[in-house]
């Protein structure tokens, strides 16, 4: 796993992400700007909410004696025998007297109507008449466009027909008009956010062309491996270059890893692959290795199809070079979690454990994947086997290091939390080329409210690696958390940008500030381009359920009328 993978669980990000669950999810812009706008600012023109939510039907505010029976008073009467036969469970009968109601009412007593409309849904609905729900919820909403029950009982069954993008805007209406004070909007607003996001992600993930992700984070991943054959066999490339014949196949493929020229690679190892495709039935070693690198460029860009194809290949063929076949079950393993087929991942990783039991990688690769899903004991316990096999590797030091450190924090034992702090730094001192120590340790200090140091860790983690965005966005983070500082956020970010013009968390991070500032086109934008650079169909699906959140945002507002929402962009 590349190192910059691993910051999205610390604290910076944990106030930007937030966006995906809870009250942040549909509406942190109006959250943001209600916490700090005065009440005056707000438009007030939604319903009371103290009126009790359970109850169904409307009863309208004005039943007072009349002296003469007009339309009006006549079609009260019917809505009242309406509710009348709606309590005694006879909804036919009070969908009727409902629609004479309507039929009676004058059509400039708009508010009468919208109640007689949403009267009648809420009997269609317990009659799972779920399109005759959403019509009347739609001519209840027409004439009052703030009408929290209407927009409730409608986002409710938009969701059962499976309209989610309008369900969406309905149920960010309904947090606004209540203030994010109703618990069951919120959830019910980050349930069709996500089922939306995974929605349009699949269609997504169809329809993209592979695209390579940053040289800073194709580097990484191939890092994070310490003995990867292909990586390890680079050394023996010297004389290659000066060779009078130009090299081809699986060597340029190599020349050009080695120089960072990603983007030839796959065509080398289609030539290696091609010109060997007698060579199937018992594959050399030289084919092996280009399959290999070829899965893993396949894996990069996100065509997880292609790359399993090849580490099958490799796996079936049973190769006798351990490391190259150990190798392959852990990058399958890696697609295998894109994928989100956790269990046969971890299939692959105990088998490579079990072929090469003294391979760092099978162990350090599990443990990453055991602590994304919070499992600290299995993840610890992984990381010491890795640091025991391979000591010197840094980056599976300073992450061992780190789950020390979360399990202390969830034992309360302050010893060890200290002792965690203390070992981290000496690790940072002793292998200051490890971005992923500066990283952590300025989490560390974050966690105890130690901002200045864990400024000062961040800009030292930049220096020693100037191409490393994660860093620079994690330290706009930190200004944020610390001072609320975003004018100095925003210029740490578009810096992230400017070193890695590729790097999806930065733009993902700048599109969520900027919705904070209430700057939401320019939000939608940058979510684009994050989205382009999403790695797979869970990234795609978590920025496109954050862009729709930010696009219904934009609508709503602007269809309340809220006053206090930014109607131009700030700059």
């Amino acid at each position: 796993m590349p190192e910059s993978n691993s910051g999205l669980s610390n604290p910076f990000t944990k106030w930007i992400f937030a966006l995906a669950v809870g009250i942040p999810t549909v509406g942190y812009v109006y959250y943001y700007y209600r916490k700090n706008s005065s009440p005056q600012n707000i438009s007030r023109k939604s319903e009371d909410l103290k009126e009790n939510n359970e109850e169904i039907l409307e009863k309208n505010s004005t039943t007072e004696k009349v002296k003469e029976e007009g339309p009006l008073e006549r079609a009260l009467s019917l809505k009242n025998a309406g509710n009348d036969f709606y309590k005694k469970r006879l909804h036919t009968d009070a969908i009727r007297c409902y629609t004479e109601a309507i039929e009676l009412c004058p059509k400039e007593e708009k508010e009468y109507l919208a109640t007689f409309y949403q009267n009648r849904a809420a009997a269609h609905e317990v009659l799972n008449n779920v399109e005759d729900v959403i019509k009347d919820c739609n001519e209840a909403i027409k004439l009052k466009n703030n009408y929290t029950k209407a927009l409730m009982r409608r986002y409710k069954n938009l969701e059962k027909v499976g309209n989610l993008r309008q369900a969406l805007e309905d149920v960010t209406a309904c947090c606004l008009l209540e203030q994010f004070g109703n618990p069951d909007t919120l959830t019910a607003a980050d349930r069709i956010l996500k089922a939306l996001g995974a929605e349009e992600a699949k269609k997504y993930q169809i329809n993209r062309k592979p695209m390579l992700p940053s040289r800073h984070f194709i580097k990484s991943y191939f890092n994070s491996f310490e003995h990867d054959p292909v990586l390890h066999s680079l050394n023996q490339l010297n004389g290659v270059a000066k060779e009078v014949q130009p090299p081809k196949g699986l060597n340029a493929a190599k020349i050009a890893l080695r120089e960072e020229r990603y983007e030839d690679i796959l065509g080398h190892c289609n030539e290696e692959i091609s010109d060997t495709l007698h060579d199937r039935n018992s594959p050399s070693e030289t084919l092996l290795q280009a399959l290999l690198l070829r899965a893993t460029m396949y894996s990069l860009t996100s065509q997880t199809k292609l790359a399993l194809e090849d580490l099958n290949f490799i796996i079936d063929s049973k190769p006798d070079n351990l490391k190259l076949l150990v190798n392959a079950h852990l990058k399958r393993a890696c697609v295998l979690m894109h994928l989100e087929d956790p269990d046969k991942a971890l299939e692959d990783f105990d088998t490579a454990g079990k072929l090469d039991p003294n391979n760092s990688d099978a162990a350090h690769q599990k443990a990453q994947i055991l602590l994304m899903s919070e499992k600290l004991p299995e993840a610890l316990a992984e990381f010491e086997r890795a640091v025991t096999l391979s000591p010197k590797f840094p980056l599976s030091l300073v992450q061992k290091i780190y789950a020390e450190y979360r399990k202390a924090v969830l034992d309360r034992d302050s010893t060890k939390i200290n002792a965690s702090k203390s070992a981290l730094k000496k690790a940072v001192a002793k292998y200051p080329s490890c971005s992923e120590g500066y990283m952590l340790l300025a989490q560390v200090y974050a966690d105890s409210h130690e901002y200045e140091e864990a400024e000062s860790v961040f800009i030292q983690g930049t220096k020693a690696d100037p191409l490393n965005a994660s860093l620079l966005v994690h330290l706009g983070m930190l200004y944020l958390q610390w001072k609320g500082d975003l004018e100095n956020a925003v210029k740490s970010i578009e810096k992230g940008i400017e070193v890695d013009p590729k790097c999806e968390f930065a733009y993902e991070t700048l599109a969520s500030v900027e919705a904070q500032r209430g700057n939401m086109l320019k939000s939608i934008t940058l979510f684009d381009k994050a989205l382009a650079f999403s790695k797979s169909e869970k990234e795609a699906a978590h920025i496109l359920s954050l862009k729709a959140a930010a696009q219904a945002q934009h609508s709503v507002a602007a269809s309340l009328g809220l006053l206090w929402f930014p109607r131009k962009q700030i700059k």
